[in-house]
C-alpha cells in the first residue's frame, strides 16, 4: 500500500545576518573597519535595524544577496515542477530514475485522503511496480502521477527569497501546496533574519500586484480583509496542518490592529 504524507519543510542551514550587512555598510560608505563597524552595530542594535529598514525601504535589495538558506522540502511531483521555475535557486532533487519505488518507498503527497483517491493511487503503484519488471527504470516513471512525493534540497540567497519568492508564492492565486510551502520556509527563518521578516510581512500585499487576486471567495470563508491571513488560513486548512507558533504570532499581531 502507497504511503499518504504531508508536505514538510526542514531548515538545513543559513548564511550572512542583518548586523554584519548592516556593519558593512559602514566599511565601505564611512570608512570603518570591519572590526570596528561590528562592534559598533553590537552596542547599537537600533544601528542594525535603522541599516536594514533603510536598504528595504530604498528598494535596495541587492545586499540581500550576502544572506542566505538552504532547506530540505518533501512535497509532491505538482509541486516541485513549480518550485524548480525558480531560477536563481539551487536544485537537488530526488531522481525517479535511479530510485526503485518498488522497493517500499511509493509515498504520496496529497491534502485529503478518499477512496477515490485510493483506487487511483492504488493503480498507478501497481502498475509502476509491475512495470519495473519488463521496463527500464526510466520509462517506468511514466506510471507515477504528480501526487509522488520528492525530496528536494532548496538554496536560494535572501533576495530571491525575500522580494520574488515570498511575494509571488504566497499570493492568493498561488497553489496551495506551493503557498503552504512557501510559509513554512519563512516561518523557518523569521528568528535567522527578523527585521527583514518583519519588514516583509508588513510589505508583503505591496511586494505583488496580484497578491490578492480573487479575494473575496476567500474572504466569503475566513471572513478577513486582511490577504496574509486569507493565505495562511486557506493553505493549513487545505492541508489540515497547524500554523507553526512564529507565523501565528505574526497573524495575531495582524489581527490586533
Amino acid at each position: 500500500m502507497p504511503t499518504i504524507i504531508k508536505p514538510r519543510v526542514i531548515l538545513l542551514q543559513s548564511w550572512g545576518s542583518e548586523k554584519f550587512v548592516a556593519a558593512m555598510s559602514d566599511v565601505i560608505y564611512r570608512g570603518y573597519t570591519v572590526e570596528e563597524a561590528l562592534k559598533r552595530a553590537d552596542s547599537n542594535p537600533g544601528l542594525i535595524f535603522k541599516r536594514i529598514n533603510g536598504f528595504l525601504n530604498d528598494g535596495h535589495y541587492s545586499v540581500l544577496e550576502f544572506m542566505g538558506a538552504n532547506w530540505l522540502i518533501e512535497g509532491s511531483r505538482a509541486l516541485t515542477h513549480e518550485l524548480i521555475r525558480h531560477r536563481i535557486a539551487s536544485y537537488w532533487q530526488e531522481s525517479q530514475r535511479y530510485v526503485d519505488y518498488s522497493k517500499g518507498q511509493l509515498r504520496y503527497v496529497l491534502p485529503l485522503e478518499s477512496s477515490t483517491f485510493n483506487e487511483f493511487l492504488d493503480q498507478s503503484s501497481k502498475a509502476y511496480v509491475e512495470s519495473r519488471k519488463i521496463m527500464t527504470p526510466e520509462d517506468s516513471r511514466y506510471f507515477l502521477s504528480n501526487a509522488m512525493a520528492s525530496r528536494i534540497w532548496v538554496q536560494m540567497n535572501a533576495r530571491e527569497f525575500y522580494t520574488n519568492f515570498i511575494p509571488l508564492r504566497t499570493g492568493l492565486g498561488a497553489f496551495h501546496e506551493i503557498r503552504l510551502i512557501a510559509w513554512l520556509m519563512y516561518d523557518s527563518l523569521i528568528d535567522n533574519f527578523p527585521l527583514i521578516s518583519e519588514w516583509v510581512w508588513e510589505n508583503l500585499v505591496k511586494l505583488h500586484p496580484d497578491y490578492c487576486r480573487d479575494a473575496e471567495k476567500f474572504k466569503q470563508i475566513y471572513g478577513s480583509e486582511d490577504c496574509r491571513l486569507l493565505s495562511i488560513s486557506d493553505a493549513f486548512d487545505k492541508w489540515k496542518m497547524e500554523v507553526p507558533e512564529k507565523l501565528k504570532a505574526f497573524l495575531e499581531k495582524a489581527k490586533n490592529f
